[in-house]
């Protein structure tokens, strides 16, 4: 789960079990040991716990064994999720950056009486999430009347991560999110790939933050690059926003797997890079890698994410950001390039009992996950794509991608058929 849907939660407790539940989800076994090391409390504590989750989760999981080993299954998927989300509806952070974000005045006192909480609780409560905002995201709240205060692209920053990002939601967030509920249609002539989803969600930020009179900042000098860059927008999707707006909603919602390809990557450093646009993070990668990217945070740092300063001391500061930011995106395009040349169309052409395909199915997936292949079932595969079919005797005609098996194989003739294709 994400760090920020943790320090939403004020309660230690729900923490704990969300933590806990986190770590079954992803292990499905694990001892009591390792549970206390990785939530930083005692075994008693993790024994209690079990007890607790055991009673309230019901029917809805299986969860078996002792602190030397706690095996952890679902029953009713559905079921638990509701559950979970129940242990998070009373949470008082989760309304409260709501409210802000919608700007919503009250004071200390009033917030208190609205969360059913002592002064003395709302305090801490409003420490915790002053400190996260400070640490994460550089705003801040005004103290008189909680009004959300910094730099425009940081306060967007922070809203996307609260509506769009969180692995569970409590009904207040749940219900303005399904609120926003319509998608542009994109259109196909445009020559850069759009992220749909990505684009609907920024623009549904845009379209209330401008309704509350906030606007990302415009900068001079950059009209011919801003230009640029809405006619790309334009190309693709038809919006009624201010130009500053539209610049930023074609940068945050480019689909990044297009940029596999080194020839789009040069296409697009040829279209939106200028004449300074490369005075910082010139390092010595291959291809197109480093120019595209420094162009990428070139624009960026131009219309939306990265602040510009002015004294020496912000200026390494924001050096420094921008090392991150170019080491994430290094680090995102390596992830992704990988996993593009390690995927695998995977299409199973088999005959017999279902029970037996399945086991077929089952070895064949398990062998290949393995050796790293990411694996692509039921999609067409493409001229990029590697393909792989498995047959048991369904294909007549031969073909170089594909793995012949006896009607009934045992489960070393399978292992032995993948070894010997040529990768």
């Amino acid at each position: 789960m994400s760090q920020l849907f943790y320090h939403l939660i004020y309660h230690e407790k729900t923490k704990r079990w969300l933590m806990m539940l986190d770590q079954f989800e992803e292990n499905q076994t694990m001892t009591g040991k390792d549970l206390a090391t990785k939530l930083s409390c005692t075994q008693r504590t993790i024994q209690s716990d079990i007890k607790q989750i055991k009673k309230y989760f019901d029917a809805s999981i299986l969860l078996l064994g002792g602190e030397d080993g706690y095996h952890f299954s679902l029953h009713h998927p559905v079921s638990y999720t509701k559950e979970k989300q129940a242990l998070i509806d009373q949470e008082p952070l989760f309304f409260y950056a709501d409210q802000l974000v919608s700007g919503t005045r009250k004071t200390n006192q009033e917030w208190a009486e609205t969360l059913n909480l002592s002064p003395a609780s709302f305090g801490r409560v409003k420490r915790q999430f002053v400190h996260l905002l400070e640490e994460q995201y550089q705003l801040t709240i005004v103290e008189k009347d909680n009004q959300l205060k910094g730099n425009e692209p940081a306060i967007r920053q922070f809203m996307y991560d609260l509506y769009f990002t969180l692995p569970l939601y409590p009904k207040v967030l749940e219900h303005r999110i399904k609120s926003w509920d319509s998608f542009y249609q994109l259109n196909k002539s445009g020559r850069w790939a759009l992220d749909p989803i990505r684009l609907n969600q920024w623009c549904q930020l845009a379209q209330w933050r401008i309704g509350q009179g906030q606007y990302l900042p415009q900068k001079n000098g950059q009209e011919k690059g801003l230009e640029r860059i809405v006619a790309a927008l334009d190309e693709t999707v038809t919006l009624s926003l201010p130009r500053q707006e539209k610049a930023a909603l074609f940068l945050l919602s480019l689909n990044e797997e297009q940029f596999l390809n080194p020839l789009c990557q040069k296409e697009f450093i040829r279209q939106f890079s200028s004449e300074d646009g490369h005075n910082y993070l010139i390092m010595d990668f291959e291809n197109m890698i480093v120019p595209f990217f420094e162009t990428l945070i070139a624009i960026m740092h131009q219309f939306f994410q990265l602040s510009l300063s002015q004294t020496k001391e912000v200026l390494v500061e924001k050096q420094t950001e921008e090392k991150r930011f170019f080491d994430q995106l290094m680090k995102n395009y390596y992830g992704s390039k990988a996993r593009f040349e390690r995927s695998l169309v995977l299409t199973f052409q088999l005959t017999g009992s279902l029970v037996l395909q399945e086991w077929i199915k089952k070895n064949v997936r398990l062998y290949l996950q393995v050796k790293g292949f990411y694996l692509l079932e039921d999609i067409r595969p493409t001229p990029f794509n590697r393909q792989l079919i498995i047959t048991n005797g369904g294909i007549s005609q031969e073909r170089p991608n594909v793995v012949w098996l006896s009607t009934i194989p045992e489960e070393r003739e399978i292992k032995q058929a993948l070894k010997e294709i040529d990768w």
